[in-house]
């Protein structure tokens, strides 16, 4: 089942800072708490007192599920950072998103239309074919004074440029992560043929580091910079988290506590699943 996790954070006024970002940045805002602001953006009002503006903070993380340790989805997960952030607000543990998939989904929080409004229902159509003239949250902020600017996977396959004020990277593409660096011997050899065939569901440990492996890394730090900066308006910064969409293949440190032997299976799972299937249902069933 296809998650997605948006986050929202109200952020108080920014404190005196440097016009430019420091040489050295601060930490990973996807994983850092934030004190939450005051005010509320008047939308329905086109000048409102810049004081009275939040800056808002919107992260979007792919594929989480429920696997969060306040949420407790699976019992090894780690995600300290996460529990704080939503210890200091409000947490929604009853929420669902608005398809299972990621266009529909993202184009819904997007625009606040869901699949039955907007007419997507799958990843292979394209937002603006549709709704051409549909305005997404980064443009309403603008129309309200804000600075949007955004990095890393927030809509489907495209980053609809005109509607924001800043983006980075300028690259389109939906996968961020370099190729190369994914190892030639996977653990997995998935049959051929079917529709996840190469690499996007398999996964491996990279002798690589985080800047090395770039991606949400990437990311993480432009949003880290501009949250460093002072700003001369409000603003509406959204970060992208594309992890921990498959592929999975990460730096190994990120496997090292967890040896194989001591995962434990998700509930439903079942080890036999496949038994009843026809004989293309097993060829196809194990790469997807």
């Amino acid at each position: 089942m296809k998650t997605l996790l948006a986050l929202m954070v109200l952020l108080a006024a920014p404190p005196e800072a440097p016009t430019s970002p420091p040489a050295s940045p601060p930490p990973n805002p996807a994983v850092v708490p934030q004190e939450s602001g005051h005010g509320r953006l008047a939308a329905n009002r086109k000048e409102t007192d810049a004081s009275r503006q939040p800056n808002i903070l919107f992260i979007a993380m792919d594929d989480l599920n429920d696997w969060v340790g306040c949420l407790g989805g699976h019992p090894q997960s780690r995600t300290p950072n996460l529990d704080q952030l939503a210890k200091s607000g409000v947490l929604f543990s009853n929420a669902h998103c608005a398809a299972p998939a990621c266009n529909p989904s993202r184009t819904a929080i997007f625009t606040g239309r869901s699949p039955h409004l907007s007419g997507l229902y799958d990843n292979r159509q394209k937002m603006r074919e549709l709704l051409p003239d549909a305005e997404i949250m980064p443009s309403t902020f603008r129309r309200h004074g804000y600075h949007s600017a955004g990095s890393g996977k927030l809509l489907h396959y495209f980053i609809d440029a005109p509607s924001w004020s800043d983006y980075f990277p300028e690259a389109k593409s939906e996968n961020p992560f370099p190729r190369t660096l994914y190892p030639a011997k996977r653990p997995l050899s998935l049959p051929r043929g079917g529709p996840w065939q190469y690499v996007e569901t398999d996964w491996g440990p990279l002798d690589a580091t985080d800047s090395e492996y770039g991606g949400d890394y990437l990311v993480a730090d432009w949003i880290s910079r501009q949250l460093a900066v002072r700003h001369d308006k409000p603003f509406f910064l959204a970060c992208g988290i594309y992890r921990p969409h498959e592929p999975w293949f990460v730096p190994k440190q990120y496997f090292e506590p967890f040896p194989l032997e001591s995962i434990q299976l998700p509930r439903g799972y079942k080890e036999d699943d496949l038994d009843d299937l026809p004989a293309e249902g097993k060829r196809r069933g194990p790469n997807r």
